[in-house]
């Protein structure tokens, strides 16, 4: 029993360790998925209100939650809004094999080694990262079903009507 508890123990720090609401969002310079040779960082986008998503191919979930996220990014690009999706299969023609039936228009890249999975500490997917205008996360969504789009809809607008 003692070594139960002192595994569960040691543990906890790890578990504590993982990225919720209120910590500053990772910094993310990663490929793009459509043309490697750019990067794309978050750093870029500081000043926008921007929904990080990890997505794979393979995430029965991210077929229902790109079509709404790139609907939520189409309405509010223009206010400041952006989102960013971050694929990690380990295969880009996976990706774009999935891209050819669920088209979005949002900006992609590509994390085949999970860097950028293991900086956000993904732990489910999809899973979703709302950073404000400052890169302070300020809601995490894992997993994703039909509610998860009109909760990130509200959250988005609160956002967005917070000054810069």
């Amino acid at each position: 029993m003692r070594r139960l508890l002192a595994a569960v123990a040691a543990a906890l720090p790890a578990l504590a360790a993982a990225l919720e609401a209120g910590a500053p969002a990772p910094a993310l310079a990663i490929p793009r998925l459509e043309e490697p040779a750019q990067t794309l960082s978050l750093a870029s986008l500081k000043g926008s209100v921007v929904y990080v998503d990890f997505w794979a191919s393979w995430c029965v979930p991210c077929r229902l939650s790109m079509p709404a996220l790139d609907a939520l990014y189409q309405r509010n690009r223009g206010r400041g809004f952006a989102v960013v999706g971050v694929n990690k299969d380990v295969s880009a023609a996976d990706a774009e094999r999935f891209l050819k039936r669920v088209a979005v228009t949002f900006p992609l890249v590509r994390d085949a080694d999970d860097a950028a999975a293991r900086s956000f500490d993904v732990k489910a997917m999809p899973s979703g990262y709302l950073v404000d205008r400052k890169g302070i996360v300020r809601e995490v969504h894992r997993g994703f079903v039909p509610e998860t789009a009109a909760a990130l809809e509200r959250e988005i607008e609160a956002l967005l009507k917070e000054p810069s």
